[in-house]
């Protein structure tokens, strides 16, 4: 490669190395947020403790948003640039070994790409307001699916349009609660199968989730942040709690996880 070509590689390294350490700073930021959140008391009816959690998760949102935007806005049309220099440079190389090298390397920035935009979409599912909460929640499932070695069932049930009658904020809770427990799974819980069934009736929305995976005991440190993850058991609860619901958690070692969320859809949600 000639020296543009090397030194816009170089920015993109600097644009993710940048990214990255403000993913760090957030999740250790995140992380003392939620360990204050879950020292104060448990009074849901609490005004203080509720602007509290409304409080953090805006900033939460508002930062991932952020960031997804500077990725889609700066690396990703970088990177873009110099696949598209790379291309015209390797219709120049009649040298076969040259020409296999360059391939491999527009195949690995192809892969990059795809990383970042579904990073992007992890931290701003877009798809919320385009195609609603269960085609979301669908393409993060297939996405998902295809990615990692365990299957994932995911059934719907009930009045789906009840579902997406639920305000943006609403739906974007029950999103991040449903990835974080994917997430989970994809990283700690060891599982072969895990399913997920979303059920709508008249009077609430309620989310079951299982998975035949190592387990934990609810009660050590280890289960109070459900495999040490950004978001944890602790900030999930908190979601559930802020749309008035309930949350309840099944698991022993060995035995795999288990949990059920019922949330309001008729009263007390709220925007």
């Amino acid at each position: 490669m000639n020296r543009e070509e090397s030194e816009w590689l170089s920015l993109i390294i600097s644009y993710l190395s940048v990214s990255l350490e403000n993913l760090y700073l957030i999740r250790k930021l995140n992380m003392k947020l939620l360990e204050l959140a879950s020292e104060l008391p448990n009074q849901e009816g609490s005004e203080e403790y509720v602007w509290f959690r409304k409080t953090m998760f805006d900033l939460q949102e508002k930062e991932r948003t952020r960031i997804a935007t500077d990725l889609h806005d700066t690396t990703m049309q970088d990177i873009f640039f110099v696949q598209r220099k790379l291309k015209n440079l390797q219709k120049q190389l009649l040298n076969p070994d040259e020409h296999r090298q360059l391939k491999d390397i527009l195949n690995h920035l192809e892969l990059i790409n795809m990383n970042l935009r579904q990073c992007c979409f992890e931290l701003n599912p877009y798809l919320l307001k385009n195609i609603g909460l269960v085609r979301a929640l669908q393409n993060l499932v297939d996405t998902e699916s295809s990615l990692g070695d365990y299957e994932i069932q995911f059934v719907t049930e009930g009045k789906t349009t009840a579902m997406e009658n639920l305000d943006y904020e609403a739906k974007r809770h029950i999103f991040r609660v449903i990835q974080e427990l994917i997430t989970n799974a994809k990283k700690h819980s060891q599982a072969s199968r895990l399913f997920i069934r979303l059920v709508a009736s008249g009077s609430e929305v309620s989310i079951r989730y299982e998975d035949d995976g190592i387990g934990f005991r609810p009660n050590s440190s280890s289960g109070k942040t459900v495999g040490r993850s950004g978001m944890g058991l602790e900030q999930m609860k908190g979601r559930v709690l802020h749309l008035n619901g309930q949350f309840t958690m099944e698991s022993m070692t060995g035995k795999g996880v288990e949990v059920r969320i019922q949330i309001p859809i008729k009263e007390g949600i709220p925007t």
